[in-house]
C-alpha cells in the first residue's frame, strides 16, 4: 500500500487547534443520551502496551489486559497548557478508547462526520484507521444504523452512539464488536490491498450499492468475516452492542449484549448466552455459556470479558448482567467442525452484598430510569481486571437510574472467594486502574477513590465537582487522568496522598485517555486530541512497533 494517504478535509483535521484552557469549574446539565460513554469504560477499550519480544497470551483492546494503566513516560501534567500536535474530528458521539498499533490509531465513533462519497449519515457508526503521527486517514468503515433495533422487543442502536468497541489488532487483522449487533474481522490494510476474505459485500454493508459512488475505494474498510449476534444466537440487543473483545490464541471471547425489552419490563430471550467464543480465523462459533444469566438479568450484559493464567489453568472472567462475577474454564481444543461446546463455570461470586438484594425477607427493587432509587442490586458494567492472582470489579447501573450504593470487590482468582470489598464506592461504570500497589476508581457521583490494592484500605477520595460516567481513571507516567461530564480532564499525581496537578476544560466530554511514548491521546465525544509531554516537540514518526 502506498505510504501516502489522503488528507482529511480541514473540517475534520486540525494540526494547530485552539489551545485548551484551564477554566473555573461548574456543574452543567448532562444530555441523557450521552450516558452511553460509560459502556466504553468496560465495554470499552484500553491503552496500548509497549511491544514485547514475545506477544502476550491475551489481547484486550490495545493491550493484554483491561487494567487502565500503562508504562510510558514524558506525558503532560497540564494538557491545557500544551499546544496539541493535532486534533481529529471523529463525529458527534464517540465512546471508543483508541487502540495504537504499529504507527496507526484505530477508533470508533458515530457516522456524523463520515465524508465518504455516496454515504449519508444514518445515526450509525464508523471505524477509523488513521496515521498516528499526523491523524491522516488510512481507511474507514461506515456502518449504517440498524433500524430494526427500534422494533419491539429490540431497543438498541437508537442513541446515535456508533461503534463503541475497543478495536483489537493482531498481525494483519482488526476485530471489533459493531454497533449493529455483530462481530467483525477486518483487514488491517483496508481495501488498499484488494477486497480480501470471504465477505465481498462491503458496498451493500455500507449502503452504497444503489448510489453513483458504488465502487470500492482504497480508503474503504475491508470486512473479512462477520458474525451476527442477533440472528445467530437469538440475542435481544438493548441500547448498544459495544463490548471489547478478548483474544487468546485462535479464540475470540465476546459478550453478546443480551438485555431487557423496549418497555424495560422483561427479558425476551432469557436463554440466550451472555458469553460466546469464536474462531478468530473464520468467525465460527466454538463455545457459549449455559448459565442462563438472562433469567436473572437486571438490565443488560454490557461488561467485557478478560482472561488470566491462574496456576496451571486459563480462566475467563465475566461481569454478569445479574451483578455476579463469573470465571469460566478455557474450552479444550477440538478438531475443526466439532460441536459447539458449553463453557464450564469454575466459580461465581455475587458482587452485591446480601442486603442490597433482600430486606426484611423481601427483594429490594432494582432502580429504573422511570423511578430512581439509591438502594437495590446493580449489574456489572465495568470490565473485571485480573491482576497478580486477584480479580477486581465494581457494580453499577445506567446513569439514568441515578446515584446509588455501589460496591468494589477483590476476589481470589483461583477460588472465587472474597479477599476484600468496599461499599465506600457508589455506583460506577468504570474499570479499575492498578499501578504501584494502588487502585484508582471514579464513581458516578463524581468521586475519585484511591485504594490499597492489596488490603482494600482507602487512601484518599477527591470530589471531582461533577458526575463521572464517561471515563475510567487512566494511570501512566506517575499521573492519574480522569474526566467528568463537566468536560473537565483532571490530572493527579499518583500516590497515597491527594495531589491535583491540573484541571483542563475541554470542548466536549472526555473519554478514557490512552498514551504512546511522549504523547497523551485524549478522546472526547467529538474529537481525538494528541497532546505532547515535556520531551515532545514534534509529532512522532510512524514506526513498526506498537505505539
Amino acid at each position: 500500500m502506498s505510504s501516502s494517504y489522503p488528507t482529511l478535509p480541514p473540517t475534520m483535521l486540525r494540526v494547530y487547534p485552539t489551545s485548551m484552557n484551564n477554566l473555573p469549574m461548574k456543574r452543567p446539565r448532562r444530555p441523557l443520551a450521552l450516558w452511553f460513554t460509560s459502556l466504553l469504560l468496560g465495554l470499552s477499550p484500553h491503552p496500548v502496551a509497549a511491544a514485547q519480544a514475545t506477544d502476550p497470551p491475551f489481547r484486550w483492546g490495545g493491550s493484554s489486559s483491561p487494567n487502565m494503566a500503562l508504562e510510558v513516560k514524558d506525558l503532560p501534567a497540564d494538557p491545557g497548557k500544551t499546544e496539541p500536535l493535532w486534533e481529529l474530528k471523529v463525529g458527534t458521539h464517540e465512546y471508543s478508547i483508541p487502540t495504537i498499533d504499529r504507527g496507526r490509531i484505530y477508533i470508533g465513533a458515530n457516522d456524523a462526520a463520515v465524508d465518504r462519497p455516496g454515504y449519508k449519515p444514518t445515526g450509525g457508526g464508523v471505524l477509523l484507521c488513521v496515521e498516528q503521527a499526523t491523524a491522516r486517514l488510512i481507511w474507514r468503515l461506515p456502518s449504517p444504523r440498524n433500524f430494526d433495533g427500534v422494533k419491539a422487543p429490540y431497543h438498541f442502536d437508537q442513541w446515535n452512539c456508533g461503534i463503541c468497541s475497543g478495536p483489537v489488532v493482531e498481525d494483519d487483522r482488526v476485530y471489533i464488536v459493531g454497533s449493529r449487533g455483530e462481530i467483525l474481522c477486518l483487514d488491517r490494510e483496508g481495501q488498499a490491498n484488494g477486497n480480501d476474505g470471504a465477505f465481498q459485500e462491503e458496498l451493500v454493508y455500507m449502503g452504497l450499492v444503489d448510489t453513483s459512488a458504488a465502487k470500492l475505494e482504497p480508503t474503504d474498510g475491508d470486512i473479512l468475516w462477520r458474525y451476527d449476534l442477533l440472528t445467530e444466537l437469538g440475542v435481544n440487543g438493548h441500547d448498544v452492542c459495544g463490548s471489547t473483545l478478548l483474544l487468546h490464541g485462535n479464540r475470540l471471547y465476546a459478550t453478546t449484549g443480551n438485555g431487557i425489552d423496549d418497555r424495560h419490563d422483561k427479558i425476551p430471550c432469557p436463554l440466550a448466552p451472555s458469553l460466546v467464543v469464536l474462531d478468530k480465523r473464520t468467525g465460527r462459533l466454538l463455545a457459549r455459556d449455559d448459565e442462563n444469566i438472562g433469567k436473572r438479568m437486571l438490565h443488560c450484559i454490557w461488561s467485557s470479558p478478560c482472561g488470566g493464567r491462574v496456576a496451571d489453568r486459563t480462566l475467563i472472567f465475566l461481569g454478569g448482567g445479574d451483578g455476579v462475577l463469573y470465571a469460566f474454564e478455557e474450552p479444550p481444543a477440538l478438531p475443526p467442525g466439532g460441536p459447539v461446546q458449553t463453557l464450564q463455570r469454575a466459580w461465581s461470586f455475587d458482587c452485591n452484598p446480601p442486603h442490597y438484594r433482600m430486606r426484611d425477607g423481601q427483594p429490594v427493587p432494582y432502580s429504573k430510569h422511570s423511578q430512581n432509587r439509591p438502594d437495590g442490586p446493580s449489574e456489572i458494567i465495568g470490565t473485571p481486571v485480573f491482576h497478580e492472582g486477584r480479580v477486581y470489579v465494581a457494580i453499577g447501573q445506567s446513569p439514568l437510574h441515578g446515584v446509588g450504593q455501589g460496591c468494589l470487590v477483590c476476589v481470589d482468582a483461583a477460588t472465587g472467594k472474597p479477599v476484600w470489598s468496599s461499599q465506600l464506592v457508589e455506583r460506577t461504570l468504570a474499570t479499575v486502574a492498578i499501578a504501584g500497589e494502588l487502585l484508582y476508581l471514579p464513581d458516578y457521583t463524581g468521586n475519585l477513590h484511591c485504594f490499597d490494592a492489596a488490603t482494600g484500605q482507602r487512601q484518599w477520595v477527591q470530589d471531582l465537582g461533577s458526575k463521572n460516567w464517561g471515563s475510567s481513571a487512566f494511570v501512566a507516567d506517575g499521573k492519574v487522568y480522569v474526566g467528568t461530564e463537566a468536560n473537565v480532564l483532571w490530572v493527579f499525581q499518583a500516590g497515597r496522598e491527594t495531589q491535583v496537578l491540573s484541571r483542563t476544560r475541554l470542548k466536549s466530554t472526555p473519554i478514557t485517555p490512552t498514551a504512546g511514548p511522549g504523547v497523551l491521546y485524549i478522546p472526547t465525544q467529538k474529537s481525538l486530541i494528541a497532546v505532547p509531554g515535556g520531551a515532545a516537540s514534534a509529532p512522532p514518526t510512524a514506526h513498526s512497533g506498537a505505539g
